[in-house]
């Protein structure tokens, strides 16, 4: 047996204390790089989904941005307001100018519109030819309640029943007097 040599093999070699703390310092800079990098990648990502949300939400927006041309539906009849004020709101001209439009779709004529007493949301509708008046009201939608009216007219008219009002300002129900 030669010295510095093991029955198994070449004796290993001995590191001393210096070789080992650079060992040491080469694995933690190595480990903070990767931190570094991984922390750096995540937040390139994030960008990345931030900026396509943000564009995504800014054509968006730029979509509903552009005015649409909405037409305008002035009523060609006489519109009372019965409380004394004189003073008719816009929603309610636009909501007899196009429950009018609606009627005469249908094949009627809208004669006068009267806004009740204390009633904000209600207007009565007279139509040519007949004798009652309709109570709409002017959240709901012209057309459907245009077609509740003249569905009525048709149930009045194969009745043969003469009434002083229709009420149809529940969509699907109509109730007369």
């Amino acid at each position: 047996m030669k010295i510095g040599k093991t029955i198994g093999g070449e004796r290993e070699k001995a590191i001393s204390e210096s070789e080992r703390m650079q060992v040491r310092k080469k694995a933690e800079k190595r480990k903070k790089f990767s931190v570094i990098i991984f922390f750096a990648v995540l937040l390139l990502i994030v960008v990345i989904v931030v900026g396509i949300v943000v564009t995504a939400l800014y054509e968006h927006k730029k979509a509903e941005s552009v005015p649409v041309a909405t037409k305008k539906y002035t009523p060609t009849v006489e519109i009372i307001d019965e409380s004394g004020t004189g003073y008719v709101t816009d929603k309610i001209k636009d909501f007899v100018g196009m429950l009018e439009a609606d009627f005469k779709d249908l094949g009627y004529n809208v004669t006068r519109a009267i806004v009740p007493v204390g009633k904000t949301r209600e207007v009565d509708v007279y139509l040519e030819g007949r004798n009652e008046y309709y109570k709409c009201q002017i959240d709901r939608n012209t057309a459907e309640t245009a077609e509740d009216a003249e569905r009525m007219i048709r149930y009045l008219d194969g009745q043969g029943k003469s009434v002083a009002y229709v009420d149809i300002r529940i969509s699907g129900r109509a109730y007369y007097k």
